[in-house]
C-alpha cells in the first residue's frame, strides 16, 4: 500500500468514525473477493425480513431502510471487485428527529479477508484498520556466544520465534590454562606488571621458538579466574618460582622444546628462562616547572592576566574579594613587583579561566634557587634508588639513615650539587647511624609526583620512569638500592626487603644486563624484631657476579672490596648458564665442517655429543672456539649465543585452595612471567571456544534459514548482538545466499533475549523508515535530480502545478500528504480528465520534507511549458 492509498482509506476511515447510532442501526458489510454479488444481494435482502423483528420501530425502519439502500448499491456492481468491498449504511443524522440514510462503500487497497454482517451503534471498521498497518515482514536474529534469538517484526509487534542458550566455555568463569594473578610479566617497553593489571594493548617480550630470539608480541585477550588447585613450580640454579593452574602448558628442554602441562611436569624437568632481556629504553620527561613554590611572571603572562580581568569586568578589589586575597596581592602580580606563590597564582588563574599548567610553562620563571631536572638522568636514579632503600619522603624534605659515613657523605655530596639544596648530615649515637636531611619542598613534591611508586622505605614496584629508561638509568638506580640494601656474605651478593613484588621486580629487571638471580623467602620467626616475612635475591654465579660489578656495582669502597674478593674466590664452572642445543645437532655441523669429534682433545664432550648431559656456555666456548676454523666458530657462536637458558625443576607443590588466576592470550603465544618462558596455552581453549561457538551459531541459522525461506512477504532481515559475535556469524557462511542477499543492517546491540530484539528493532528505525518509503525515494529523488540539471522538465508550486496540469503538461504529479484533504481530492479530479498519474509521499522523510518546502505539490511535465 502506498501512501496515497494509505491516506485515502484513512479519510474514509475518519469520515465514518465520526458517526454513532442512537441503536443498532449501523449496518456494516464486508465482500470478500471472489463472492457472487448477487447471492450477496439476496443474503441482505434476507436480513432485511429478519430486521422487521426488531421491536423498537426507529430502529427497526432505519435498519430495513439501510438494508435497502445497500442491495440498491450492490446492483451497480456487476461482480465483487478484486480486492472485495466494504460497504456501510446507516442513518448519519446528529437531529432526533430527522433520519438522513447514507450509504458508503470503498474497494481496499488490500483484499478483503472475511466475510461478515453486522449491526451496531458505530460502523465495523477495524478490518480497513488492520490493512494499514505494514503487512511487510522483517526477519531478526540477535546473537552471542552467550544465547541467541530468532524473531519477526510484523507491523509493530515483534514475534520471538525460537531462543537458544549456548554451550561456549566463557572467558572468565572457564577461560584459560592460568598464572597467579600477582605473577610479574616483562613489557616491551621495560615495565613488569603483574599479569592481573594486562589487557589489550600491551606488547609483551616474547621468545620466537624458530631462532631462539625474543621479539615483541601484543596482547590479544585476558581472562581473570579462580582455580581450586594451583601447581607452584620452584627450579634450582637460580631458584625461580610460578604458580599456575594445573592445565597451564609449559616449554621444557629435552634435546629440543617440547611442551607439557603444569600436572605433567615432573622434578629435573627443564624449563625455559630468558639469559638477557634486550630492552630499547627511552629518556623520561619530568615537568620540573610545576613543582616550585614561587614564581615571577614576566610581562606577556602579566597582561594576559590583567586583560583577563577586565574582560570579565573585575576591578582588582573584586578579583581580591572574590579570593579572600588583598588588592594589594593583586596588584602586585600584575605590576610583578615580587614573586607569586604557587597557590595563590593557581587561585588567580582558575577564577580568570586561565589553563595553570600553560601559563607556568610559558610566562612563568622558578624565583627559587633549587635546581630540578628536566630528564632522568643518571644521577637523579641513582638518588632514587638509595631514597627506596634507605630514605622516607616528607612533605618539604627527604631523610636517609645510613650506617656506614662514607656513603653517608657520598650521598651528601651528591644531592646537595644536584639540587643545589641545603642538606644535614649528623651522627644519631642513640640508634648508631648517620641521618641525612634533604631540605626543600620542591624537591620533595617533584619525587613525589614523578615517582608516585615510592612509598616510604616500601615500593609495590620499581618506578614505571626509570623502567622505561635506558639501561644505564636503570643501572643507577640499582646501585643507589644495593648501596642502601645490598651486601656480600657467605660468597653471594644479596638484596633483601620486606616487599615481594619489588623483589621479584628487581629480580627481572636484572636479566636486562644478563644477571641471574635466585629468589629466596624467609618467614623471620626467629627475629624478634619483626613478624614481616624477609624476601631475598641472590647472585651465586660468577659470571652475574661479574657482570653485577660491571654494570651496578657498589659506592661504598667497603662493600666493593668485598664484591672483588668474591669474584677473586670464585670458580667459573657455573650449572645456570647451560647450552641450550642438541649435543648430537653439535656433532654434527663439525663433522659437515671437517672437525674430528673422536679425538682426545674431544674426549671430554663424548657425553654431550650423544645427548647424555649438557655443557656449560663457559666450557663450549673454553673447548670448542679454539678451533681456528672461522666457518667453525661462527656457527658455534650461533649456539652459545642463544639467550635462553634452560633451568630445573627441583620441587613441585600442589596447593589445595581457591587461588585468583589470570591468562592472557599472546599473539606469539608466549611470554615471560616470573622469569620463567611459559607457553600461551590460552590459545588452544580459544580453538574449543571457537569450535562450540561455530556449532551454536549452526544451531541458530538452521533455524533462520528454515522459518524466513517460507515466508512469502519477508522484506528484509535485521541482525544484532554484542561486540563482534554478529559479524563472525555472518562470516561464517552459514545463511542461504537468498537470505543473505536480503540483510538491510547489522547492529551493535548491548542485550540479547527479548531486550535484545527489541534494541534490535529499535536501532533499525532508520533502515525500516527507509524500506517502507523506498519508491518514494525513488520518485523524489528523479525529481530532484531533474530539478538541479534539467529544470523545465519538472514544475512545482501549488500555482504552476494546476496550471500545467490544466494544459495537460504533466505526466505525474507529487502531492505531500500533509496537504489539505480538498486539494489532493481537486488535483485527483483534474489529473482523471488529462490522464495524469497522482502521487500521494509523506512528509516525514527527509527529502519528503525537502517537497514541502517547495509547496507540496510538483510534478513531472510531458513538454516544457515555462
Amino acid at each position: 500500500m502506498n501512501t496515497k492509498q494509505k491516506k485515502k482509506l484513512l479519510r474514509f476511515i475518519k469520515d465514518l468514525e465520526k458517526y454513532r447510532g442512537r441503536h443498532t442501526e449501523l449496518v456494516s458489510i464486508y465482500i470478500p473477493q471472489g463472492y457472487d454479488i448477487y447471492k450477496i444481494i439476496q443474503h441482505v435482502q434476507d436480513e432485511q425480513g429478519t430486521a422487521s423483528n426488531i421491536k423498537d420501530k426507529t430502529n427497526r425502519n432505519n435498519v430495513i431502510d439501510s438494508l435497502e439502500r445497500i442491495v440498491r448499491h450492490l446492483r451497480l456492481f456487476k461482480q465483487t471487485p478484486p480486492n472485495g468491498l466494504a460497504v456501510f449504511a446507516g442513518n448519519i443524522s446528529n437531529k432526533e428527529n430527522k433520519v438522513d440514510i447514507e450509504v458508503f462503500s470503498i474497494e481496499p487497497p488490500e483484499p478483503v479477508q472475511l466475510r461478515t454482517y453486522r449491526c451496531d451503534q458505530t460502523f465495523l471498521l477495524d478490518p480497513l484498520k488492520d490493512m494499514i498497518e505494514d503487512k511487510d515482514i522483517y526477519g531478526l536474529i540477535v546473537v552471542d556466544n552467550r544465547e541467541g534469538n530468532v524473531g519477526i517484526l510484523k507491523g509493530n509487534r515483534i514475534d520471538e520465534i525460537k531462543k537458544f542458550t549456548s554451550d561456549v566455555p566463557g572467558k572468565t568463569t572457564k577461560g584459560g590454562q592460568c598464572c597467579h594473578f600477582n605473577s610479574l610479566v616483562q613489557i616491551n617497553d621495560g615495565r613488569i606488571i603483574k599479569i592481573k593489571n594486562l589487557h589489550n594493548p600491551f606488547v609483551l617480550k616474547s621468545l620466537d621458538i624458530s631462532n631462539y630470539r625474543f621479539k615483541n608480541s601484543p596482547i590479544v585477550d585476558k581472562w581473570d579466574t579462580r582455580k581450586k588447585i594451583a601447581y607452584k613450580i620452584i627450579t634450582k640454579f637460580p631458584r625461580l618460582d610460578i604458580s599456575t593452574s594445573k592445565d597451564h602448558m609449559f616449554y621444557v628442554y629435552d634435546n629440543g622444546i617440547k611442551e607439557k602441562y603444569a600436572n605433567k611436569l615432573k622434578i629435573g624437568d627443564k624449563l625455559l628462562m630468558p639469559e638477557r632481556i634486550d630492552i630499547k629504553g627511552k629518556t623520561q620527561k619530568l615537568n620540573r616547572i610545576f613543582y616550585y613554590n614561587s614564581y615571577s611572571i614576566n610581562k606577556s603572562g602579566r597582561d594576559i592576566l590583567k586583560k583577563k580581568r577586565e574582560l570579565k569586568k573585575l576591578f582588582q578589589n573584586q578579583l581580591a574579594k572574590k579570593l579572600n586575597l588583598t588588592q594589594t596581592a593583586i596588584s602586585v602580580i600584575e605590576l610583578g613587583k615580587r614573586s607569586v606563590s604557587y597557590n595563590i597564582l593557581e587561585k588567580v588563574c582558575k577564577e580568570l579561566n586561565v589553563n595553570f599548567s600553560d601559563f607556568i610553562d610559558k610566562y612563568c620563571v622558578p624565583t627559587q634557587s633549587y635546581k630540578l631536572p628536566t630528564i632522568l638522568d643518571k644521577k637523579l636514579s641513582l638518588i632514587i634508588g638509595y631514597l627506596v632503600g634507605d630514605g622516607n619522603i616528607e612533605k618539604t624534605r627527604l631523610s636517609f639513615s645510613e650506617r656506614d659515613k662514607e656513603t653517608a657523605g657520598y650521598y651528601k655530596n651528591l644531592i646537595s650539587s644536584y639540587f643545589n639544596c641545603n642538606t644535614n648530615l649528623r651522627f644519631r649515637e642513640n640508634k648508631n647511624y648517620f641521618e641525612l636531611r634533604i631540605q626543600g619542598q620542591p624537591i620533595s613534591k617533584m619525587i613525589k609526583n614523578e615517582f608516585p611508586e615510592i612509598k616510604n622505605n616500601k615500593t609495590s614496584q620499581i618506578p614505571e620512569k626509570i623502567l622505561k629508561s635506558s639501561n644505564g638509568v636503570l643501572a643507577s638506580f640499582l646501585r643507589g638500592l644495593y648501596d642502601a640494601e645490598g651486601f656480600c656474605s657467605g660468597g653471594k651478593v644479596s638484596l633483601a626487603m620486606n616487599d615481594e613484588i619489588f623483589i621479584r621486580q628487581i629480580q627481572m629487571a636484572l636479566l636486562r644486563f644478563g644477571i641471574i638471580s635466585s629468589f629466596l623467602e624467609y618467614d623471620s620467626r626467629r627475629n624478634p624484631y619483626t613478624k614481616n616475612h624477609k624476601f631475598i635475591i641472590d647472585l651465586t654465579e660468577k659470571q652475574s657476579i661479574i657482570l653485577f660489578k660491571k654494570f651496578i656495582g657498589f659506592t661504598y669502597s667497603k662493600k666493593q672490596e668485598k664484591l672483588d674478593y668474591l669474584i677473586s674466590k670464585m670458580s667459573g664452572r657455573s650449572s645456570v648458564r647451560q647450552v641450550l642445543f642438541s649435543g648430537k645437532k653439535t656433532k654434527d655441523i663439525m663433522k659437515s665442517l671437517g672437525i674430528n669429534t673422536s679425538t682426545r682433545k674431544l674426549s671430554g664432550l663424548n657425553n654431550y655429543f650423544i645427548n647424555k648431559s649438557n655443557i656449560s656456555k663457559a666450557s663450549f666456548r673454553r673447548i670448542l672456539l679454539k678451533y681456528p676454523s672461522n666457518n667453525l666458530k661462527k656457527e658455534l657462536l650461533k649456539i652459545v649465543d642463544i639467550p635462553v637458558l634452560p633451568v630445573q625443576i627441583s620441587k613441585i607443590h600442589i596447593l589445595e585452595q581457591r587461588v585468583p588466576m589470570s591468562d592472557i592470550s599472546v599473539k606469539n603465544q608466549n611470554f615471560i612471567a616470573n622469569c620463567v618462558i611459559v607457553h600461551n596455552s590460552q590459545q588452544r581453549y580459544a580453538r574449543i571456544r571457537e569450535i562450540a561457538a561455530k556449532e551454536f551459531h549452526k544451531k541458530i541459522a538452521e533455524v533462520a534459514n528454515k522459518e524466513f525461506l517460507e515466508m512469502k512477504h519477508l522484506k528484509g532481515i535485521l541482525i544484532g548482538g554484542p561486540g563482534p559475535t554478529k559479524e563472525t556469524f555472518l562470516n561464517e557462511n552459514l545463511l542461504n545466499n537468498e537470505l543473505k542477499k536480503k540483510i538491510l543492517a547489522v547492529k551493535d546491540l548491548s542485550y540479547t533475549g527479548d531486550f535484545g530484539l527489541k534494541e534490535l528493532v529499535e536501532k533499525s528505525n532508520d533502515v525500516l523508515s527507509q524500506q517502507t518509503s523506498i519508491k518514494e525515494k525513488e520518485l523524489l529523488d528523479k525529481f530532484f535530480t531533474l530539478l538541479a540539471k534539467e529544470p523545465k522538465k519538472v514544475v512545482y508550486g501549488e500555482e504552476k502545478t494546476i496550471r500545467a496540469l490544466e494544459m495537460s503538461a504533466v505526466d505525474i504529479v507529487i502531492i505531500s500528504d500533509n496537504m489539505e484533504d480538498t486539494f489532493i481530492d481537486e488535483v485527483e479530479e483534474k489529473a482523471a480528465l488529462y490522464g495524469t498519474t497522482v502521487e500521494v509521499v509523506s512528509a516525514e522523510t527527509e527529502m519528503g520534507n525537502q517537497l514541502k518546502q517547495l509547496g507540496g505539490v510538483a510534478g513531472f511535465l510531458r513538454y516544457e511549458v515555462y
